[in-house]
């Protein structure tokens, strides 16, 4: 049965965890098993994430097999949009709406890629220019729905302002039990001002560092004294904590992993506050 939807980034309502797409197309030799995901998350209801340049296009060709063998289940679709240039992001969503044959992008994920001065997050935040022209347009023209910043620690400060623009809808970035990549000031912005916004990496987790296997034994414990299932339902239950978070987004190309995110998503309840308040350490570590 499909779900019913219940968060919403603005006028666009997204499913609580967001299936990432981006291992599907790895070995585009055979994608049986890959089209077997797709379908599942598909008929679970739940919302896609996606980029044009996942697995050199692969993941597109598997999601559009997909999406053909049943349109009436075609998800709500987050896409990865490269904001470089004016052409290239005219291109990238005329050329997502084509391949995936979308009428919309429901949201784009803006990824801010240029960091010199000028960029579209400067426009945003000034006088505008042509990235922001762009985006004007193809949200007329109804290619794009809704758009979302990305943020790192980097621009994170100057991003949050740019998202005062009314192009934007939200922010996107990495934010899960183990990462939370913006400043402290963006932050307090993003739940002061109700920002909605989209967590990246559901199960967080890096190179096996000291400082991350540190950060990974805190996590274990976290997830017993929540007595929650695994580290999917800690994640979700984290995510359903916090009221700005209006989808995770977990990436995988394993029914079994997929299985895993659907059933914490089914029961994630918000943590007590103080293990939330332990989970907000971790992200700190």
């Amino acid at each position: 049965m499909m779900r019913v939807p219940q968060a919403e980034c603005g006028m666009v309502t997204l499913s609580p965890y967001t299936f990432g797409s981006m291992s599907l197309g790895r070995n585009p030799a055979d994608v049986s098993l890959d089209l077997v995901v797709a379908r599942r998350a598909m008929e679970a209801g739940v919302s896609f994430h996606s980029s044009p340049t996942y697995n050199n296009g692969f993941t597109f060709m598997v999601l559009r097999m997909a999406f053909d063998a049943d349109r009436t289940r075609v998800p709500r679709m987050v896409i990865k949009i490269r904001d470089g240039s004016a052409p290239l992001m005219r291109f990238e969503v005329e050329d997502t709406c084509r391949r995936l044959r979308l009428d919309t992008i429901d949201v784009a994920q803006l990824v801010s890629m240029d960091p010199k001065p000028g960029n579209l997050v400067d426009q945003l935040r000034g006088g505008g220019g042509p990235l922001a022209d762009e985006l004007a347009s193809l949200r007329k023209r109804g290619l794009i729905r809704e758009a979302v910043i990305f943020l790192t620690p980097e621009n994170s400060d100057a991003a949050i302002e740019a998202a005062r623009h009314e192009l934007i809808d939200g922010v996107i970035l990495y934010w899960n039990v183990q990462q939370r990549d913006c400043t402290d000031t963006a932050w307090d912005a993003i739940r002061q001002r109700q920002i909605p916004t989209l967590a990246l990496r559901t199960l967080g987790g890096g190179p096996a560092d000291k400082h991350s296997l540190a950060k990974a034994a805190a996590v274990n414990t976290l997830i017993a004294n929540a007595e929650c299932r695994n580290a999917s339902d800690l994640a979700l239950r984290l995510a359903a904590s916090e009221p700005v978070i209006k989808t995770t987004i977990g990436g995988t190309a394993s029914l079994a992993h997929l299985e895993d995110f659907l059933s914490a998503e089914a029961t994630a309840a918000p943590l007590p506050h103080d293990l939330k308040r332990q989970a907000e350490e971790i992200q700190r570590l």
